[in-house]
């Protein structure tokens, strides 16, 4: 299992061993004695890659992972990968609140029927990614440019009519789908601008007006 998080600005508890390039380093990290109480099996110390790069627009950050072969895994790769941990979250709220649709409870009854159960919707959600991947392929778009939401929803109503349609109608049927989806292409993501900041708590009684004027 691999692993990839970001280090504190004010953290620096590792002792390099081999730079691979500006920004990216091997390096070794003791593991804690806490740590190694509850876990014996583990090593005093352990071996981590270190990458620290800079975006436009922020500061340099630091990111800590298992990742150590600098060919295998090259460093702008990883920092790339690290901004899109957020689409895991989007996959699990197209799978609960769109394929679902909000009913995420499971209905069988035995653990072998609720695996089977899981299989089929995991099936079903692959199903649709891959009709998105084809159409991104076909367009020259990243995967997430395609809508979710409207593959799904297209996939759904080709399944109905399939039921009632003659064998020979389901390429045209498939086509129509297809070109169809091509309309239903996502903006690019947007880059945030700015940075993550605590914003000020207001009381009850809202602020005075000396906190008013200090704030503007």
């Amino acid at each position: 299992m691999q692993w990839l998080v970001r280090a504190r600005d004010d953290l620096r508890v590792w002792n390099t061993i081999e730079r691979f390039e500006p920004g990216d380093e091997l390096a070794e990290i003791r593991v804690t004695g806490s740590t190694r109480k509850k876990h014996p099996e583990l090593p005093e110390t352990s071996r981590i890659r270190v990458i620290s790069y800079r975006r436009a627009g922020f500061k340099t950050r630091t990111l800590v992972a298992s990742l150590l072969d600098p060919k295998l895994y090259p460093a702008r790769e990883v920092a790339e990968l690290y901004h899109e941990r957020w689409e895991l979250e989007l996959a699990y709220d197209e799978i609960k609140t769109q394929t679902l649709d909000r009913r995420e409870a499971i209905r069988s009854p035995s653990p072998d029927r609720v695996r089977q159960e899981i299989l089929g919707l995991m099936i079903a959600y692959n199903l649709v990614r891959r009709e998105m991947e084809g159409m991104a392929l076909k367009l020259e778009l990243p995967a997430n440019r395609i809508s979710f939401q409207a593959t799904l929803m297209m996939m759904r109503d080709l399944f109905y009519w399939a039921e009632v349609a003659s064998p020979g109608k389901l390429p045209l049927m498939l086509a129509q789908m297809r070109l169809k989806l091509e309309t239903f292409v996502l903006p690019p993501r947007r880059q945030r601008r700015y940075p993550r900041v605590t914003k000020m708590r207001v009381g009850k009684y809202g602020l005075t007006k000396e906190r008013k004027t200090q704030g503007s």
